[in-house]
């Protein structure tokens, strides 16, 4: 005859003690009210089950599990408890107990959980069992995600170290193609018998290779400050039109044989740091150069809408397939080698830089490739203070 050892309050073990009587005639019961007794009977006489109750006074919980399942390994421990956090459920499973269930379930449901664990298993009610398994699915779930995302952040760090090497492959080859030209023409320049119509030529050329030198070095100054948090914008109410206009003349002069075809109103008025804006712009028409075939024009088109100031730069290159132009926005080291020639590619930092400083602006930037080759960028600025921008404008492409 199995032995049942209940350990509850003096009402309860009588209305249990009364139900195992009659339901279960099989078994033989003892009862006790006291926790530190309960510990003592289970080492003395061994039941086959404890049926206790975990908010009594003395030891109590997972602890009171653990001294009943330390003072006799071969019995079976059934927990009640009012408790139905799930987290409090796996502890005391974890200190050993073969069941648990909650006090409003009745002698019912712990007379089921007292056959369970004489025939061998572990037992949760329904109700616990419920709760239990909701939480259980809840952490299998938030688990997946979790490797999920660190399936993507090591994908990321993989990518963000390739990239990383790439870019000082990259700049390297564009700071010592710089340094060269500058070398050579400092090496002409001592020869005191070089016609002054010719020295005045390699004076130009040997600024605009400093010129180089000095837009890749304050490229990666503002990166390390937008990634240091220090990057600072002096924004006011600014006419965008003359900076614009510059832009297309400055670029305009590096890429004689790619004409520029610019709309743009006589004033249109943003929220910004006219300086920062003026340097995204060259940014947009240099890249859309530097990808376009000799004799094909790169479109500029600035206007003013309900939502902000909206620039757009179309080229007809090769075009630029989304996911590349999303890395080159996102990461600063990218450049969109896998499909452009690598003697066109520069520093890789201009498309994010000039996206990072839109952001900050409380802007967007966005990217489109023609179905007929090449590619549009825009962004849109604020035209009222502290207007801040969350997705591309209605009706813009």
């Amino acid at each position: 005859m199995a032995t049942v050892l209940l350990f509850d309050s003096a009402d309860e073990v009588a209305r249990l003690q009364y139900h195992m009587l009659h339901a279960a005639p099989d078994l033989q019961i003892e009862v006790t009210s006291d926790a530190f007794r309960a510990v003592e009977s289970t080492a003395r006489s061994r039941p086959d089950v404890v049926v206790v109750d975990l908010g009594l006074e003395g030891p109590t919980g997972p602890e009171l599990v653990r001294r009943l399942c330390a003072s006799s390994p071969t019995t079976s421990v059934v927990a009640r408890s009012t408790a139905r956090d799930p987290q409090r459920i796996a502890e005391t499973l974890a200190a050993g107990a073969a069941g648990y269930v909650l006090r409003e379930e009745g002698p019912e449901v712990v007379l089921g959980a007292v056959r369970a664990a004489l025939g061998g298993s572990v037992v949760l009610s329904a109700m616990v069992a419920t709760a239990f398994g909701a939480e259980v699915a809840r952490t299998v779930v938030r688990a997946m995600e979790l490797e999920t995302e660190l399936d993507e952040l090591r994908a990321n760090v993989s990518q963000g170290t390739s990239a990383k090497a790439d870019f000082l492959a990259n700049i390297s080859h564009e700071l010592r193609t710089s340094v060269t030209v500058a070398k050579g023409i400092a090496y002409v320049l001592r020869n005191p018998n070089v016609p002054p119509e010719e020295r005045e030529q390699f004076i130009e050329q040997l600024q605009s290779s400093l010129d180089s030198l000095m837009q890749i070095v304050d490229e990666i100054i503002t990166i390390a400050e937008l990634e240091r948090g220090t990057f600072a914008l002096e924004v006011a109410n600014v006419d965008l039109g003359p900076l614009v206009r510059h832009a297309v003349d400055e670029v305009s002069r590096s890429y004689p044989f790619v004409p520029i075809t610019a709309q743009v109103p006589d004033t249109f008025h943003a929220i910004a740091d006219g300086a920062r804006i003026g340097g995204v712009v060259r940014e947009l028409l240099d890249n859309a150069c530097r990808y376009s075939p000799a004799g094909q024009p790169v479109e500029l088109l600035a206007r003013t809408l309900d939502e902000g100031v909206v620039v757009t730069v179309t080229d007809r290159g090769e075009g630029l397939d989304r996911s590349i132009t999303n890395q080159a926005f996102d990461q600063p080291f990218s450049t969109g080698e896998p499909t452009l020639r690598k003697e066109r590619s520069g520093p890789g930092v201009g498309l994010h830089l000039a996206r990072q400083v839109i952001l900050e602006h409380g802007g967007v930037m966005w990217a489109d490739p023609l179905p007929g080759g090449g590619t549009r960028i825009s962004f849109c600025l604020p035209i009222r203070e502290g207007q801040r921008l969350a997705a591309p404008p209605v009706g813009v492409s």
